[in-house]
């Protein structure tokens, strides 16, 4: 009879941790499906600010730019993870406080598209400093100190 019992409760305990580790990867699933566009709208952004000149884009405006920061900023309150918005505190803290060089505020931006990187699952591994502005910015490695 105790031997059945076990049985019966381990069974049932199973099968309530299966359900619970579905729901968290279901939720998980549907969390990153929400985040994907708003974080490729903000990398597209970036993207605009940086290379504008260079593919020949009309630049943003001030106007623009806070309009698209603070789009960014409603979205991120309410789907992004944790890491994400303390890399977009200091990103805009950086670039109010900044000394005029931009060179923190590269860093910044880097930073905060490795939290998004980490945020949609990517370990960022062997991404050392630089490494991802250096897929746009061309004279990173004038920044990195070796």
């Amino acid at each position: 009879m105790l031997a059945a019992s076990a049985t019966v409760f381990v069974s049932v305990i199973s099968v309530l941790v299966a359900k619970r580790l579905e729901y968290k990867a279901t939720l998980a699933k549907e969390h990153r499906e929400k985040k994907i566009p708003f974080y490729e709208e903000f990398v597209d952004f970036v993207f605009r600010i940086a290379l504008s000149e260079k593919l020949g884009l009309e630049p943003l405006t001030e106007r623009e730019m806070i309009q698209q920061a603070a789009k960014f900023t409603q979205n991120l309150i309410v789907w992004g993870a944790d890491d994400v918005i303390d890399a977009w505190f200091r990103f805009r803290n950086k670039s109010v406080n900044s000394d005029g060089s931009g060179v923190a505020v590269m860093f910044e931006i880097e930073n905060l598209l490795l939290a998004i990187r980490k945020d949609l699952g990517h370990e960022n591994k062997g991404l050392a400093p630089g490494k991802v502005l250096g897929l746009f910015v061309n004279d990173i490695h004038e920044h990195i100190k070796v």
